[in-house]
């Protein structure tokens, strides 16, 4: 076999160890800063200098911009450009930027105000009573001098510091359609369209006002997305031996969740423990966020099949060490520990995955074998009054369309194939984070299933005509090559739903079809269920995440039939593209999952009692954004808050 594309022997000297590292900072420590010393905005100190002296050392350093190499977790990932929700709104007001965000009541909060220097709290007053947000939002930028206690007030530059303020309003709940999300985080995630993570040295605070402790998810993850952590570009020393193919080191960015709802002071004081969970939930949905959109963003050749996988055995074991400590009873250890259990090409053959190794065959000649990733995470909760849950992504780590080749336009950005992969795996660490016992989500085991492969062309690529046994035992006719997610999501759910897993609920996300983006659009994921009151969860779930869904047509008596076929079960493509194609889409997947017996068979009569329900999420829209191209997220903060929904009924 060739080497493979992204084997470290072929990389070029952005693998090299000769970059400089991160410097370590002590826990608790102030974040260094470069071209000048710290000061705090609150009034306390301030640090006089010239701004001829302070120009000189920004000379002096702007080559200095600590750098290190490509990173190879997702922790060093987000190290090399941190995003903290620890911070205090003090702290994010000390920061070099601030942002205050919220709807115009919560900006203007008196509560939220004290927080801030008396020249901020002035300027966001002005400011945000001069903002109309529409439908949209909108925001307002300006400079603030800050005195320190023994600043002259004359303007002189001795005991001043300058923050730049912005202030973003969001629009009111009586300015969005009943569609959308309450927290209006699609209006944040615009007004941040503009806003870069700070240089290194700096720092930005984001202060999020809250209309309800219930948006701190969404929020969080608007935010989030505004500052992604995958980027090669270059630093300026990228002409020297040490600098060449280096990931610049980026400032931080703290934001801090302030509930500025109108309870009243006992009412707040009593809901506190809540109000800490939910934004504790907020943090860990942000970091699966970033994870997810760092997983869709990097480049294929470095995101191929192995790199998929190894990016779910760090989660593994990442959770594992947070989580579970040493000090813990071993066997009690054990049985909550997350188990990861992977199948590459030689077991999938013997497994009966003809789905996942027929389109993974091409790459698979060249090294880039098809692989299927289990995790799993035990409930310490009661099992038969739990429901388990299995999350299952499509991981197409890009997709050439396979024999039917996508042309020149279609091909670029097939990259973000894998989105739904990202998505579960950003979801099952957020959910693992926030609910280390699993009572949260009603008390029943979470799994995560990613079907891996990278559908490429070559001579063993599947073709038209061709017939594959997938895992549920159903042959297929391959009539479109290019609508291979179908065909590796099938054995996932036949996987999570069969023998093997068992799972209760099983939840389908992908990136699988152009037609959901015409039924739906791209703010909206397109969603089918077996179950209304799933369908409905699922609706109700992604208003509150900001994640948003819209239920598409579940019919099996009008849709099955577009994939008869004269010689095999089904064909992998529909007959009529004017019939629903992203419910027929749907429908295909669900032909695959294995349907729980009666009492009068074998199956446990526990069990019987719970029907399996089924959930598909197209998120082919949302999943990137339009402009940039860059991976959103999408799906992690939806499923976290379809799990936590449900524990909480």
């Amino acid at each position: 076999r060739r080497a493979r594309p992204s084997d470290p022997t072929r990389l070029p000297a952005m693998a090299a160890s000769t970059a400089r590292a991160l410097p370590p900072v002590a826990a608790g420590a102030p974040i260094p800063r470069v071209g000048r010393s710290g000061s705090t905005r609150d009034g306390r100190t301030a640090v006089a200098r010239s701004r001829a002296t302070a120009t000189t050392r920004a000379r002096a350093t702007d080559t200095a911009t600590p750098a290190v190499t490509t990173p190879a977790s997702d922790a060093e990932w987000a190290a090399s450009s941190p995003l903290e929700f620890a911070p205090s709104l003090k702290d994010a007001a000390s920061c070099d930027a601030l942002a205050v965000v919220g709807k115009k009541a919560c900006v203007l909060d008196e509560g939220l105000l004290a927080h801030l220097p008396d020249a901020v709290q002035t300027h966001v007053r002005l400011l945000a009573r001069d903002i109309k947000p529409g439908s949209e939002g909108a925001k307002r930028t300006t400079s603030v001098v800050l005195f320190d206690e023994e600043g002259d007030t004359l303007g002189t530059e001795r005991g001043t510091t300058t923050l730049e303020l912005t202030v973003i309003v969001l629009p009111d709940a009586s300015k969005l359609s009943r569609h959308n999300a309450p927290s209006a985080s699609h209006a944040l995630t615009k007004c941040l369209a503009g806003f870069k993570a700070p240089r290194f040295g700096k720092t930005l605070g984001v202060a999020c006002a809250l209309a309800d402790a219930s948006e701190a998810v969404a929020i969080a993850a608007a935010v989030a997305r505004a500052f992604p952590t995958y980027s090669t570009k270059s630093t300026d020393a990228r002409r020297t031996e040490s600098g060449r193919g280096a990931v610049a080191v980026k400032g931080t960015v703290k934001v801090a969740l302030f509930d500025a709802s109108r309870e009243s002071h006992d009412e707040k004081t009593k809901n506190g423990n809540a109000r800490v969970d939910a934004f504790a939930a907020a943090a860990s949905v942000a970091g699966g966020v970033r994870l997810a959109a760092r997983i869709v963003d990097t480049p294929p050749a470095f995101m191929d099949p192995d790199a998929l996988v190894a990016e779910a055995l760090n989660v593994c074991a990442e959770l594992n060490a947070l989580l579970f400590a040493s000090d813990e009873n071993e066997s009690e250890k054990a049985s909550r520990r997350v188990v990861a259990t992977t199948l590459r090409e030689t077991e999938l053959i013997a497994g009966g995955f003809g789905g996942i190794v027929g389109v993974g065959a091409a790459a698979a000649r060249d090294g880039r074998e098809p692989a299927l990733v289990h995790l799993c995470h035990r409930s310490d909760g009661d099992a038969t009054k739990g429901r388990s849950t299995a999350l299952v992504g499509k991981g197409i780590t890009f997709d050439t369309g396979g024999l039917q080749i996508k042309g020149k336009t279609g091909m670029p950005g097939m990259k973000t194939d894998l989105g739904g992969a990202a998505g579960a795996l950003g979801a099952f660490k957020a959910a693992v984070l926030i609910d280390p016992d699993g009572f949260k989500r009603g008390g029943g085991d979470l799994h995560c299933v990613l079907c891996v492969a990278e559908n490429a062309v070559g001579p063993s690529a599947f073709r038209p005509d061709d017939v594959l046994l997938c895992k549920s035992g159903r042959s297929v006719e391959i009539n479109n090559t290019d609508a291979e997610g179908r065909l590796v999501l099938a054995d996932g759910v036949a996987f999570a739903s069969g023998e093997d897993v068992d799972a209760d609920d099983v939840v389908d996300i992908a990136t699988l079809t152009g037609a959901q983006m015409v039924a739906t659009g791209r703010f909206f994921a397109g969603i089918v269920s077996d179950s209304e009151e799933f369908e409905r969860a699922c609706v109700v779930a992604g208003r509150s995440s900001g994640d948003l869904t819209h239920p598409l047509p579940y019919a099996p008596e009008f849709f099955s039939r577009e994939f008869g076929s004269a010689v095999a079960d089904m064909r992998n493509s529909v007959k009529d593209r004017s019939n629903a194609q992203a419910s027929c889409a749907g429908q295909f997947v669900a032909n695959h999952l294995a349907k729980r017996g009666d009492t009068n068979g074998d199956a446990d009569e526990a069990k019987v009692r719970k029907p399996k329900r089924w959930l598909h999420v197209d998120i082919a829209g949302p999943s990137t954004d339009k402009g940039s191209g860059r991976g959103t997220g999408f799906g992690v903060a939806l499923l976290v808050e379809l799990l936590n929904a449900r524990g909480q009924r």
